[in-house]
């Protein structure tokens, strides 16, 4: 099955089917124009359809079978540029090019390039010291913008011993790339230096929202009993459309779930491929809360103060209403003589009273 598999990818791009009667191929003259980006040839026979592929993959028809547009050339691993042209009668030619050429060890060129944006500014590119490098290989890294060919180096390389490069970080790419869009695609390369030999270099193509590893959204909540609403905040510089996962998890007895009446509920959000954010706890219902006795000693409070307070003015208003009635005189039983009283004759002397005797004082001169 693999064979299988090897032979028709390969079909195209080498097997050469003439179709002129004298067995000339309709093209000649393959080449690849660095200051265009084209691929083009010369026509030198009649031809129905003209296709062009690069790698295997395909990249689109020929224009008015005379060229095809490039969208970037590689500097670095040489790739296979095809073009399968279809003659009048259906028969197929092909014929190729290898661009660029290859020079140097390929084995000594850095291997497993990676490149991320993190932490909202920052780019960090890594790899490892080829298998076959040198033992004075050093390395170099660059970015640059395939649509306006602008260069930046590495600001801040790390190191291995024997003190080979094998990182580079960029600490505020807002402030590196002033214009944001997330079509944008850049070149990461590492080329290789070394006293003895040629070091070919590396290279990947990616836009920087293809290898953002988003940060996490700022999260806040307006919710009571019966709603809650979830809000967030994403920040990125090159990515503009977010798809969003969210998790809740909630203590429930029911089978079910929904967002209405939400209760107590914990939830985090992520831009989907992104971190996910802290995890945040929401208290939905808080006056339910409150102990019960709390509020059970809170009313009995105030209904004892009301009834006091009522009591007394209850009081006051009947003893206005209805004042005490003063003593009332008895003619009878106030002149009737009592067990402990005796009688009292006037003029008589009391048996208890004792003799007295007159004194006169007389002033001496």
């Amino acid at each position: 099955m693999a064979l299988l598999w090897l032979l028709v990818v390969l079909t195209p791009v080498c097997c050469v089917l003439p179709t002129n009667g004298d067995g000339s191929p309709p093209i000649a003259n393959l080449r690849l124009d660095q200051g265009t980006k084209r691929l083009t040839w010369d026509l030198s026979g009649n031809v129905s359809r003209i296709k062009c592929y690069v790698d295997g993959d395909y990249l689109g028809p020929a224009m008015n079978n005379r060229y095809c547009l490039l969208n970037v050339l590689p500097k670095c691993e040489p790739w296979n540029y095809t073009v399968l042209i279809t003659v009048p009668g259906g028969k197929l030619f092909s014929a190729w090019v290898d661009y660029p050429t290859r020079e140097g060890n390929p084995r000594a060129a850095a291997e497993h390039l990676r490149c991320r944006v993190h932490d909202l500014h920052f780019l960090t590119c890594s790899w490892t010291v080829g298998a076959e490098a040198p033992g004075d290989v050093q390395y170099e890294f660059y970015l640059e913008d395939l649509r306006t060919s602008q260069k930046w180096p590495c600001p801040h390389y790390t190191k291995e011993e024997p003190g080979t490069r094998v990182g580079c970080q960029f600490a505020d790419l807002s402030e590196l790339l002033a214009e944001e869009d997330e079509k944008r695609y850049f070149r990461f390369v590492v080329q290789g230096t070394s006293g003895g030999s040629r070091v070919p270099c590396s290279e990947i193509f990616q836009s920087l929202s293809e290898i953002e590893e988003l940060v996490a959204p700022n999260l806040t909540t307006a919710c009571n009993k019966s709603l809650a609403v979830l809000r967030w905040t994403m920040f990125s510089h090159f990515t503009r459309f977010f798809d969003y996962e969210l998790k809740i998890h909630k203590n429930l007895s029911e089978e079910f779930w929904s967002l209405p009446n939400p209760g107590t509920f914990t939830v985090t959000v992520r831009a989907h491929g992104g971190l996910w954010s802290a995890p945040q706890r929401f208290v939905c219902d808080p006056e339910d809360k409150t102990p019960l006795y709390v509020w059970l000693i809170a009313l009995a409070t105030l209904l004892a103060v009301g009834a006091a307070i009522l009591l007394c003015k209850k009081c006051s208003l009947l003893h206005k209403l209805f004042p005490p009635i003063p003593h009332m005189k008895d003619p009878i039983a106030d002149n009737r003589v009592h067990e402990k009283m005796m009688a009292w004759q006037a003029g008589a002397p009391a048996p208890e009273d004792c003799p007295v005797a007159e004194v006169q004082l007389v002033k001496s001169t």
